[in-house]
């Protein structure tokens, strides 16, 4: 195989310099870490609302509300999560790492939430996924909030918002 592990090289080289100015104490990592996000966001609900374009709303509850409005949320919940895991970028103490990772692995649950909400073909699959996006997020609280108060009340809006959405499925799913 001709050029294999050498063709990765420069690829494995822009990631660790990526992720070396993600993980600064810095303005242009905090911009960083919230441009990606909200940038990612807004291309996945973008294409969960093309996706969901002709679904019906007869299973949606009364207090739902319309997928543009969750799309406007997700966005501003992500540039938290991106300022949450920042914060995190300023201590040095044990354990930060772990705390940066479970701020990481809740931003990509909720960068994917799109694809499996609005967009949803199975309310059973929308409820599930929902709920352990919010254990998630339960679990990135816990871990952020034993390092940093400042970043892990950064995540406590995203908590209340699926807590919210798990509602709406959850009341979608008896109706149906």
């Amino acid at each position: 195989m001709k050029g294999g592990p050498i063709a990765l090289k420069p690829i494995m080289s822009r990631i660790l310099r990526l992720a070396d100015a993600l993980n600064r104490d810095d303005r242009q990592s905090l911009r960083l870490n919230i441009a990606i996000p909200v940038t990612l966001g807004l291309i996945l609900n973008g294409l969960g609302l093309w996706l969901a374009r002709n679904d019906p709303l007869d299973a949606a509850p009364w207090f739902a509300p319309p997928g543009w409005v969750s799309a406007i949320v997700w966005l501003c919940l992500l540039a938290l999560l991106g300022a949450a895991r920042w914060t995190l970028n300023s201590y040095t103490i044990i354990g930060v790492l772990m705390a940066r990772t479970a701020v990481t692995l809740l931003l990509v649950a909720c960068l994917v939430w799109p694809l499996y909400t609005l967009a949803a073909v199975n309310l059973s699959i929308q409820m599930i996924a929902n709920g352990l996006t919010l254990l998630m997020a339960v679990a990135a609280i816990l871990i952020v909030r034993q390092r940093s108060v400042e970043a892990a009340s950064l995540i406590m809006p995203t908590i209340v918002w699926l807590a919210f959405t798990t509602l709406i499925a959850a009341t979608a799913l008896t109706q149906a």
